[in-house]
């Protein structure tokens, strides 16, 4: 049993750094400027290779429960605009790391982040990234990682320049802050460090309306069922929501009015992803939230209450982690109204026509008798 464990347990630790890449390599060398800083504090102590961006190796204090990163300032590297860090921690519903920058003459030390934990919910294996405020590191500074008597909860710690780049943004809920290697995009509210707050409410856009479901944090054991109540027939709809602790191997089954009609289709992620972690037989796990969906047709649906019910179909060799679910919402799509388009003869005198009927139109513009159309000649 011992010797199994052991092997388990060198597996593990190969399989981290190949998951991280050629960072852990010593024989290659560290490349370009938007190369990112790594460490892995869990099974065992790694750090890669400094980038070009980075001067010193970062500073590992557990005593203080801390981690220090010297980040030089903005205008040594002309390509690099922001940075971004991601930590992944075991959230034991403590509030999660905190995040703090201090000045490089160390006379001012800023709040980042009070907090990137679930609050009062233990959710386990998480994953949180922000966008470091390009107003502190501009004159560079030391980024301080602090998880007070929770330092071995910390697993990993990841620092990544960034480059900004102009985009149009259709509709005004959206606010996108951050996209990584994978195009996968973050609105400003997952990475400016502040608890997020679940996204309550009904909302109407033209056609579409985003029904909420379940907005708050909870778990799914084996099966949740919702019920989405209809006035009346819709074109169609997407089931949308986020889910932490799902196994990449597993799936979540939808079954709708009792019919089955698939399974959440999640984006796919890069394997250099910092949020990947693994487990000690060696097995690859993707810490944090992540956002599916899955597009329910019409014949489904009926006006009234309907049932809709997300099972855990779980892998082979799973270790049973604990998942959960939030932001649970249908986006439903009527059918647009019949168009009509209002023609008036006076102000006060509208008359609504029907699209495909005759109309005896009159122009409502008249001139008023005491008006003196101008004489000059137009040139031609």
């Amino acid at each position: 049993m011992r010797i199994i464990r052991l092997h388990h347990l060198i597996m593990a630790t190969l399989v981290l750094g190949s998951a991280w890449g050629r960072a852990f390599d010593p024989s290659l060398p560290a490349g370009g400027t938007f190369d990112p800083f790594l460490l892995a504090l869990k099974p065992a102590v790694q750090m890669s290779p400094l980038p070009a961006w980075m001067e010193a190796p970062a500073r590992i204090d557990p005593e203080n429960s801390c981690i220090e990163v010297a980040i030089p300032p903005i205008w040594r590297q002309s390509s690099v605009d922001r940075y971004a860090v991601t930590l992944v921690f075991d959230d034991g519903g403590d509030g999660g790391p905190i995040l703090e920058w201090r000045s490089q003459d160390r006379s001012h030390t800023s709040t980042i982040s009070y907090g990137l934990g679930e609050g009062d919910n233990p959710v386990g294996l998480n994953s949180r990234t922000v966008l470091i405020p390009q107003a502190l590191t501009k004159e560079g500074g030391t980024l301080v990682i602090l998880y007070r008597g929770k330092f071995d909860s910390l697993m990993s710690v990841a620092v990544r320049p960034c480059r900004e780049n102009a985009t149009a943004v259709i509709g005004s809920r959206n606010a996108p802050s951050l996209m990584d290697e994978g195009l996968q995009v973050y609105e400003d509210r997952e990475v400016n460090g502040i608890p997020l707050t679940p996204l309550t409410g009904d909302l109407q856009r033209g056609t579409i309306v985003e029904a909420e479901l379940s907005a708050p944090l909870e778990p799914l054991e084996s099966a949740i069922e919702f019920v989405a109540p209809l006035d009346g027939p819709v074109e169609g709809a997407m089931l949308k929501l986020e889910t932490l602790g799902l196994d990449p191997e597993a799936s979540l089954l939808v079954e709708v009015n009792k019919k089955p009609i698939g399974s959440i289709n999640f984006p796919g992620f890069e394997l250099n992803d910092p949020s990947i972690v693994t487990d000690w037989n060696g097995k690859l796990i993707l810490a944090g939230w992540r956002k599916g969906s899955l597009f329910v047709p019409a014949r489904f649906l009926s006006a009234g209450d309907n049932s809709i019910v997300v099972s855990l179909k779980r892998s082979e060799m799973e270790t049973g982690r604990k998942v959960f679910l939030r932001n649970s919402q249908i986006h439903l799509r009527f059918a647009p109204r019949p168009f009509t388009e209002p023609l008036t003869t006076n102000a006060h005198a509208p008359i609504d026509v029907e699209v495909g009927k005759e109309v005896n139109a009159q122009s409502a513009f008249e001139l008023p008798e005491d008006v003196v159309l101008p004489t000059v000649p137009v040139a031609p």
